[in-house]
């Protein structure tokens, strides 16, 4: 093993450490561990530099914090970044390949989105439906899980609000960005199939690529 490849190594070790660490502390926050305890302070000091900017390009939504999920996916990448650079393979298929494994995170993401799209729908008509039957019809926003579902789906439902009517006063809106968003998981499929044929196709180094 050469001096490159055995820096590769050492860094693509230190970044799985450092991507387990990031996920230690994200359990670790479910059971409200002792925030004076020197395992859980030297956590947050490791982790904070990242989470931190990770936050603010990912602000919590509706008070659930996503932004491990991006420094998670960042440390993800720069390890298979820096186990194709310094092992002596194809650049451009390394980069190819991360190519896909971020199409696959968007796709990921849009399909969660999609299901929440979803869910609001369904809450719309179950409470259009109460509506119609003289019954209490707002939806509880002091619930954690409504609160979260409202404040995750209404930046695009409120932009599409404009353009779709309602239906017998139903509102839509949830059910229309749902199929905007399969149209754009239908693409991103499209994209990410024909890069996996391209792989394939090329063999070598290429070869092997997943996402």
């Amino acid at each position: 093993m050469g001096i490159m490849q055995s820096i590769g190594v050492l860094l693509t070790f230190v970044l799985q450490i450092y991507f387990w660490m990031i996920l230690i502390r994200v359990l670790m926050s479910w059971i409200n561990p002792d925030p004076y305890n020197p395992i859980v302070q030297f956590l947050v000091r490791a982790t904070d530099p990242v989470l931190e900017p990770c936050r603010r390009i990912l602000p919590p939504i509706g008070g659930l914090d996503l932004s491990p999920m991006l420094a998670l996916f960042a440390v993800s990448m720069l390890s298979n970044v820096i186990r194709g650079l310094f092992s002596g393979g194809d650049v451009g298929g390394t980069m190819f390949a991360l190519g896909l494994q971020l199409l696959g995170f968007v796709h990921i993401a849009l399909t969660l989105y999609m299901l929440l799209l979803l869910a609001r729908g369904g809450v719309n008509i179950y409470l259009w439906m109460r509506y119609r039957q003289g019954r209490a019809s707002m939806l509880d926003l002091r619930q954690p899980l409504n609160r979260f579902l409202f404040q995750a789906t209404e930046p695009v439902t409120r932009r599409l609000r404009g353009f779709t009517p309602t239906v017998f006063g139903l509102d839509i809106t949830p059910i229309v960005a749902a199929l905007l968003t399969v149209l754009l998981l239908t693409l991103l499929e499209g994209l990410m199939n024909g890069g996996a044929a391209v792989a394939m196709g090329s063999g070598g180094g290429m070869g092997h690529m997943s996402y």
